[in-house]
């Protein structure tokens, strides 16, 4: 008798049920699920990867994956060992507090190498996806993950007063670079991949002030993921969102209000902050905001309509309503903020939308200077600019990389008369390791 031969399943439907699963456990309480969560997102990248028609490329391309997912299980393993309140067990309230600073750095850390906030992750928004033809939008889906994960533990890092000061910095820079390099791309997809970054690590820092509710700041930031991330698939079916100039503008400026909602709270609450912290955001985020508002405005090129007759039922198509309901949700979003208390000196919520008008305005004008015969002078300025940023982010990148080089060649150093002790025979590694648990207990003797 045969045994029935099982069909391999399909990458993409496999890899997408995989990446499903990952997020839908992001959302749980449970101390596991996070990690398990990015378990499956980092396997359904590693199965996107092996379809591909060169998967030793691709596959080490996408393995850093795994390091978030391993920091979460230390996490996970943390907050496991700890005592209870109350319980039996009591342990000194340092180890408690080492305890809880170690288990915030680490679900920090995971959430920082998703969002692109760290130097050995810092440029994998500049790649498309494992599946190249059809998965170019694939790495949108990282950045996201590490704002829910965020967002659903903020009880573990937020207060933790060093950890969330750290974090907000680095998110902060994050978020002005990933701006600088959408403004310097020359594609319009690989632009709206670094957008996504921006939503996600200017919302951390939003979530990380405590300027509104975090509920409120997860729906502004779905408002702006959400439309930057369906620009970005919608690519893929024929950039219907930019076909004919009525459905470009609707799009352009739904990118321009969600963004410009997601920086206004922020701004807001660095106006009214401290002389120094305030300054730091003011600075950087206005910065950030103003070359997001210009990408969102400018960057986005209209496409002409192929049909001169439009189809039976075309106006109640998804890229016609899905506008209407993002900009409807940012009312929404201020109006549950404000039901809940929240409250801002109208002076500073008109100057902090001088970033937003500032860029989009000066877009505008490089827009139709643009779509002349001849560039105009705004058109020159706004090319120079791209290629200053540009030049700007490998900069930092390659300091950054050589950063983590050098600290690696002084660990590597340290170690070396470490591993000079033995011959790396496995049976002189054991004597070895007995010499020095036999030193650990002598030395306390001989105080």
């Amino acid at each position: 008798m045969r045994t029935p031969s099982l069909s391999r399943p399909d990458a993409r439907l496999a890899g997408g049920m995989l990446c499903a699963a990952g997020f839908a456990l992001l959302f749980a309480r449970d101390r596991f699920a996070p990690a398990l969560g990015i378990e499956l997102l980092a396997a359904a990248f590693w199965w996107w990867a092996r379809a591909t028609e060169e998967p030793a490329v691709h596959v080490p391309r996408w393995a850093w994956l795994r390091r978030p997912a391993t920091a979460l299980w230390l996490a996970a393993a943390i907050e496991t060992v700890l005592p209870a309140p109350g319980g039996a067990f009591a342990a000194p309230p340092a180890t408690l507090e080492f305890c809880w600073r170690l288990e915030a750095v680490l679900v920090v850390w995971a959430a920082l190498e998703l969002l692109a906030a760290l130097p050995l992750t810092r440029p994998y928004s500049d790649l498309p996806g494992p599946l190249v033809e059809r998965g170019f939008w694939l790495p949108a889906l990282l950045p996201s993950a590490g704002f829910l994960l965020l967002w659903r533990q903020a009880p573990i890092w937020l207060d933790v007063d060093v950890v969330r000061d750290v974090a907000a910095l680095l998110l902060l820079l994050t978020a002005t670079l990933a701006a600088l390099r959408a403004f310097g791309r020359r594609r319009w997809t690989a632009g709206l991949r670094w957008l996504v970054v921006w939503d996600g690590a200017l919302a951390g820092v939003l979530l990380a002030s405590r300027a509104i509710p975090a509920p409120i700041v997860a729906l502004l930031w779905a408002g702006a993921c959400g439309t930057h991330t369906y620009l970005l698939v919608a690519e893929l079916g024929g950039a219907t969102p930019r076909r004919g100039p009525v459905m470009a503008t609707l799009w352009r400026a739904t990118a321009w209000t969600t963004s410009t909602a997601l920086a206004w709270p922020l701004l807001i609450w660095a106006g009214g902050a401290g002389p120094h912290r305030g300054l730091i955001v003011l600075a950087l985020g206005g910065a950030s905001m103003a070359l997001a508002a210009w990408v969102d405005v400018a960057r986005m090129p209209e496409a002409p309509e192929r049909r001169t007759i439009a189809r039976p039922g075309s106006g109640l198509a998804l890229g016609r309503i899905a506008p209407a309901f993002v900009l409807a949700g940012v009312p929404l979003a201020f109006a549950s903020a404000w039901w809940l208390g929240y409250a801002a000196d109208w002076r500073l919520s008109l100057l902090a939308l001088v970033p937003a008008l500032l860029g989009g305005g000066t877009a505008l004008l490089t827009f139709r200077s643009t779509a002349r015969a001849e560039p105009g002078p705004w058109a020159r300025a706004g090319q120079w600019a791209r290629r200053a940023a540009r030049r700007f982010f490998r900069m930092v990148v390659g300091l950054e990389r050589a950063l983590v080089a050098g600290a690696g060649r002084l660990l590597l150093a340290l170690a070396t008369p470490l591993r000079d002790l033995h011959t790396g025979d496995a049976q002189e590694y054991v004597l070895f390791l007995a010499g020095v648990a036999v030193l650990a207990a002598l030395l306390p003797l001989l105080r």
